[in-house]
Parts: C-alpha cells; structure tokens; sequence
C-alpha cells in the first residue's frame, strides 16, 4: 500500500507530467526532500521516466529534469461481457486504448465463453514486450465488493468471475457494471475533470444509470445504485398500466419492434438510418414512443439527483443523433425544478471499456481513490524529449 504522500506525487506525474520535482513540491505543498524520496523510489521502480528538461527559472539556475509516467511499465486489459459477444481492448497506463476486438459469443455456454476469454488474453500476453498488470470484466447486473450478485446472463450469478481469471494470470482482477464503466469514463476521459457529479445512463440489454457523485461512484446498498430499468413507468396512454423501464427503453424491446414493423429477422442499421431520414410514419412512431420514454427517466434522474450532466450511452442514439433532440424537448416539458444538460456519449463502442481500463490502472497503480485524467495532454517546453 502506498502512503498518502507517494500516492498524491504519482498522480501528480500522471496528471501533469511532464514536472518537474520543485513543480511537484509546490503543487503539493510538500518538502522538497520528501518529493524527491518518493520520485527516486518510483524512478527505481520503472513507474515513471525522465524525459529532459525543463525552462529554468527567471532568476537562472539548473534547468529541471522533467518527469514522466512510463507507459512501457505495462498493460492492462478490459473486458465487457455481453449477451451474444465479448470485446476487449488493451490500454496503456496513460488510457490510451490498443488492439479493440469484438468476439461473439452467440448459442455458446458459460465455460466455452470462458475458455475463449482465456485464450484471448493469453495470446495477448504471449504477444506483447510489456507485462500485464490487471484485468477489468465489465456486465450487465450487480456487483458489490467484487463479487457478482445479480446478472443478466445466465450463470454468472455468484460466480467468482475475479479469482478465476486472478489465479490464472496472478495479477489484480476487478468486476464493475457496465453503467459504471461508462460513468468512469465520462469523469476520467470525455469530462477532463469538469464534471464532479454525472450520471452516465447506458442502455443497452437492461437501462442502467452509473452514478458519480463528488468525483467518486456511489454504489448504494450492495452494489443496486442505479438499477433503474426495473423501476415502474405508467404508459403513455393509460396510466394505470404499468410496464418497466426495461419493457419501454431497453435496445432488446426498441429493436425487435424496428424489426417488426421492417419484417426482418436482424437489426439492418442502414435501413434503419434511411428510414429515419425518409421519415417513415411507423419509424418515427416507434422512436418517438422511445424518446418519450427515456425522457422521463432522465427528468426523474435529473430532478431527484441534480447532477452536473447526464450522459446518455446508447447505441440507437449513436445512429440517430438528432433523436436527443426530441428527447430535451419531451424533459423541457415536464414541470420539474432540476434540468441538467444531456449530452451523448462521445465514444458509446469503447466508453465502458476504457472506463474499465480506468478502474483497473487506478488499482495496478495504487491510487484507487484519486483522481486520473487521461485525457488532459499538456504541452511543455522541454530538451531532449525522446519521442
């Protein structure tokens, strides 16, 4: 376990490096010779690297050795584990993602499903000059301390998903929800540190939310924070039947009637995208019943959570954008105190991806608890960079 002092140095390089050890001192407000400890002690590790130097002080005087993290230290792995398919990416430990592959998984049983997952990071480990330093599994369902308590696919409920991957690759294992992921990443990579408060709404086989509150994700009791495509939603017509989120929102239910009504046994996004565009009455019946919807779920959100923003993940809305607009006009509507912006998700493939990415090089770093902006590229002047 790092102390306080080692961890909040770290995070300072990964932040804002290129800095210099004085930087550090004074951002910090920290002894110059306890920095410099702990910067030699991370040196001696391999965790970070000297990449030139720095612009001198007005008054003169030795020009700084500047420091930064050093991505070659290793990898981590993330995986998302969906209902017909596996993807994963690889990521550096600034964020930076490599080698995205989708697998399906479709008429294959849990240990087959396993068994491929397996043969895919080995042969990622085989392949790479770099360590492996963790793995983050992302599902649908309800995680709590690591352990998977409720799931959406069958079989992975109380399953020790962590330990067995964790004892066969002897590295750090974590489980997260995908709703999770999506809000790391919207706070780590998309928000650059602006939003302290978000709520990152994924829909995908269920309608979740991950919830950030004060740059920090709240779980709720076990883990069930968020759980919101099991919430009742009066129709739209008749309010006193009563249907799920889910049943309204969720991309299984939106699909299969897109499929219905375009008689098809698979989704066609292009016919969908040129239907939408020629305006075919029964498409825009069926969004339109869809954005309505969502807008109530995101105006009781907004109302009862008062977050910075909402980000909505949803793949429908990656292909149909101008959608999100009917979508504010339906919240603008309702008579609520509390309307946050909503926004798309700027990476709805990889968001809960590399959210897991985040979590997992938070743990193989040690700084579980602070704050990693990935995604701030600083300039500085330096000599000598190596490229």
């Amino acid at each position: 376990m790092r102390t306080t002092n080692e961890k909040q140095v770290l995070q300072q390089i990964v932040n804002a490096g290129p800095i210099s050890r004085s930087q550090i001192s004074r951002n910090l407000s920290l002894n110059k010779v306890t920095v410099s400890d702990i910067y030699s002690q991370l040196l001696h590790e391999g965790l970070i690297r000297e990449v030139g130097h720095g612009v001198s002080t007005r008054n003169g005087g030795r020009k700084p050795v500047m420091a930064l993290l050093n991505v070659g230290y290793g990898y981590v792995v993330s995986i998302n584990i969906l209902r017909q398919r596996f993807s994963m990416i690889t990521s550096r430990l600034d964020g930076r993602s490599e080698n995205y592959a989708s697998v399906s998984t479709r008429d294959v049983d849990l240990t087959t499903v396993l068994d491929m997952i397996d043969e895919k990071i080995a042969t990622t480990v085989a392949e790479s000059d770099n360590r492996l330093l963790g793995i983050a599994f992302g599902l649908d369902g309800t995680i709590y301390e690591n352990q998977i308590l409720g799931a959406s696919l069958k079989g992975f409920k109380n399953f020790d998903l962590a330990k067995y991957f964790s004892d066969k690759f002897q590295v750090p294992v974590i489980l997260e929800n995908l709703a999770n992921e999506s809000a790391i990443y919207e706070r780590d990579f998309a928000g650059e540190g602006v939003y302290r408060n978000l709520i990152s709404v994924t829909i995908r086989d269920q309608v979740a939310a991950g919830i950030v509150t004060e740059g920090h994700l709240y779980r709720g009791h076990n883990g069930e924070a968020g759980n919101i495509g099991t919430c009742p939603l009066a129709d739209r017509y008749q309010e006193k039947s009563i249907q799920t989120v889910n049943e309204y929102v969720a991309e299984g239910t939106v699909l299969q009637r897109i499929m219905a009504y375009q008689k098809l046994d698979h989704v066609d996004v292009n016919r969908i995208r040129r239907d939408y565009l020629g305006h075919r009455p029964e498409l825009l019946s069926i969004l339109d019943e869809f954005s309505y919807y969502l807008a109530k779920v995101l105006g009781n959100l907004s109302n009862t959570f008062a977050p910075d923003a909402i980000i909505v993940n949803a793949p429908i809305l990656e292909l149909l954008p101008e959608m999100m607009d009917t979508v504010r006009k339906y919240v603008d509507d309702m008579a609520i105190i509390r309307k946050a912006p909503l926004l798309l998700t700027k990476n709805a493939k990889e968001a809960s991806l590399k959210g897991g990415a985040s979590a997992i090089i938070h743990k193989a770093l040690g700084l579980d608890d602070l704050q990693l902006t990935f995604s701030n590229q600083r300039s500085a002047v330096l000599e000598g960079v190596e490229s």
